[in-house]
């Protein structure tokens, strides 16, 4: 389940917040993943890409500590972000924009730890406190057990009576309610550090293959460290087209050399050829001894 579906389902229990407007920026994420993933799956990387970002709020969410309700609206518009970042990411590794990738991953990495490190003390404090006070109130019912039981079995009670059983509800009540909140706010520190270092991992990735790149280009000594050098060097070696065997995965690779050089028209060739659009040069015959 991601992120934004839990926290929906955490968000059930709404006393904390006001009536919920539609749709969130979440829902919207959840609506519009599969048909970005079904463009991605289609090689139509560049429509992929503008419809992820599109979904992107001009400015990050403001962080408001002011009390848990404003915590909590602030920790759900900033994971919700992270995830259309997270989008965004993904559809920008795949179209060849990887420095782009890499900036919405470290975007998305930035919004999820904000949101843990916001929350991390208060929301224990506030787990700590609905604990005690269950377990002060709970002591309340089991010391008067007995009492409770005798109340409860009576057919009528007196106003005295009336009065001592509707506290011991109202004890029973707060029992439930504690654990009740107990467990709301425990399951959004558990999310929102999960979330924490749920980005990592592409961050990671991002920053290893624009490095791998790199290395590459400035070994590449006929080049001098010309990337577009580099790429026709690479273009013209079948072999590095030859080490992906799908065809998401050659696709993906020639956008990176098109990202790096739009002129080159042996790339461009290529990506012609691999969405149908040229005929594939036929490999020239070695002469006959």
């Amino acid at each position: 389940m991601r992120t934004s579906a839990l926290l929906s389902s955490v968000l059930l229990s709404a006393a904390l917040l006001a009536q919920a407007p539609a749709p969130s920026l979440g829902d919207r994420v959840k609506a519009e993943r599969p048909a970005v993933e079904q463009l991605l799956a289609d090689l139509k990387h560049s429509e992929a890409l503008k419809r992820a970002e599109a979904l992107l709020p001009a400015t990050r969410p403001a962080f408001d500590k002011k009390d848990n309700s404003t915590l909590v609206q602030s920790c759900s518009a900033n994971l919700d972000m992270a995830e259309a970042l997270r989008l965004a990411a993904e559809a920008a590794d795949a179209s060849g924009a990887w420095e782009k990738a890499l900036e919405y991953a470290k975007a998305a990495k930035s919004l999820a730890n904000e949101c843990y490190a916001g929350v991390k003390e208060p929301f224990t404090q506030t787990v700590a406190y609905y604990k005690q006070a269950g377990l002060r109130a709970q002591q309340v019912l089991d010391e008067n057990d007995a009492r409770i039981k005798e109340l409860k079995g009576k057919s009528a009670l007196d106003p005295g009576e009336r009065q001592e059983l509707d506290l011991a509800l109202g004890v029973e009540k707060e029992v439930v309610d504690c654990a009740k909140w107990m467990k709301f706010f425990q399951t959004y520190l558990d999310v929102t550090k999960r979330e924490d270092g749920a980005y990592d991992p592409l961050v990671k990735v991002m920053e290893e293959k624009l490095k791998s790149e790199a290395d590459q280009i400035a070994d590449y000594k006929a080049g001098k460290g010309e990337k577009t050098k580099w790429v026709e060097a690479v273009i013209s070696t079948p072999a590095y087209l030859e080490r992906f065997p799908e065809k998401a995965g050659k696709a993906q690779w020639l956008n990176r050399l098109a990202f790096l050089d739009p002129e080159n028209r042996k790339v461009q060739h290529q990506l012609d050829v691999l969405n149908g659009r040229a005929v594939a040069t036929p490999a020239k015959k070695g002469k006959k001894s």
